[in-house]
C-alpha cells in the first residue's frame, strides 16, 4: 500500500517532534503493510500564512533526504516521496510560480490543497481553476472532515467536476472522527467522489500511519478492485505524475 499523505518530517509542522518519533511512525507504517509514504508537511508550519514559517521545497527535500538516511541506518524498509499540504490562499499561486511550493513528488502535476477549517472561501473555485489551467490537479485533503462540505456536499461535487480530486482520511472510514464523519465518508465513497485514501498521520499514538483497517471496510463497501485503487493504484499514478484515466 502507498500512504500518500503523512506528516512524518520532524520539526516542520505539527507532526513528530524528533527523528526517533519519525522512525517509530515509519516502523508502524511498515507493520501495517505500507511500502511508501509521501511526506507532506503543511506549507506553513503553523497552518497560517506566515512567510517566516514557510516550508519551501528546499527545506522539505532536505528533511526527506535526512529521513531516508536514518531509515537506511535503522534498517527500516520504507520508501519516502515528498510533497506538501498547501492552504487555499492567493499566496500559494505566487509561491508556485517561484518554485517554492512542492508538488507531489516534484512531478508538477498534483498538489495537496487544504481548505480553511471553518470556511469554503468564495475564491475556492477560481483558485482551483487557475491551478488546473496551469496543468496542476488539486487534491483536496480530508474534505469529509470539513463541516461545510458535510452541510453542502454539492460544493465538493462541483470541485470534483471542475477537475479536483478528493483524498479522505483512513480514520474517517473507521469512525475515529465520529459517526457523522464516518457516515458522510461512506456517502462520498459510494458516490465515486474519492480518489485516494491516506492516513494523514501525525504521530505514533493519536494519529498513526495506519490504513489497513480502513481497507478492510473498503473491500466490504466497494469491492477488492476499488479498495486497491484507492490505496495503491491511484496513489502510484499520482506519485509518477501520470493521469488517472
Amino acid at each position: 500500500m502507498i500512504d500518500l499523505h503523512v506528516h512524518i518530517l520532524p520539526g516542520l509542522d505539527d507532526g513528530p517532534r524528533s527523528w526517533e518519533a519519525a522512525l517509530q511512525m515509519a516502523r508502524l507504517a511498515v507493520a501495517d503493510g505500507i511500502t511508501t509514504v509521501t511526506a507532506t508537511p503543511h506549507l506553513f508550519a503553523r497552518r497560517v500564512v506566515e512567510m517566516s514559517r514557510l516550508n519551501d521545497a528546499d527545506r522539505i527535500l532536505a528533511a526527506a533526504e535526512e529521513l531516508r538516511r536514518r531509515l537506511k541506518e535503522a534498517d527500516i524498509s520504507l520508501e519516502v516521496a515528498v510533497g506538501c499540504e498547501a492552504p487555499l490562499c492567493p499566496e500559494m499561486l505566487e509561491l508556485l510560480e517561484e518554485g517554492r511550493l512542492l508538488t507531489v513528488n516534484g512531478k508538477g502535476r498534483y498538489l495537496f490543497l487544504e481548505m480553511p477549517e471553518t470556511a469554503i472561501p468564495p475564491a475556492t473555485e477560481d483558485i482551483c481553476f487557475r491551478l488546473i489551467s496551469r496543468g496542476l490537479t488539486p487534491i483536496l485533503t480530508h474534505p469529509e472532515r470539513h463541516p461545510l462540505f458535510r452541510d453542502r456536499p454539492e460544493r465538493l461535487a462541483g470541485l470534483v467536476k471542475l477537475g479536483c480530486l478528493a483524498q479522505i482520511t483512513a480514520g474517517s472510514i473507521t469512525g475515529d472522527f465520529g459517526w457523522r464523519v464516518s457516515r458522510f465518508t461512506r456517502k462520498l465513497l459510494k458516490a465515486g467522489l474519492v480518489t485516494v485514501v491516506a492516513s494523514d498521520a501525525h504521530d505514533s499514538r493519536r494519529r498513526p500511519p495506519r490504513i489497513s483497517p480502513a481497507v478492510a471496510r473498503l473491500r466490504r463497501w466497494l469491492g477488492e478492485s476499488q479498495a486497491q485503487a484507492l490505496v495503491l493504484d491511484n496513489p502510484a499514478k499520482i506519485l509518477a505524475g501520470q493521469p488517472l484515466t
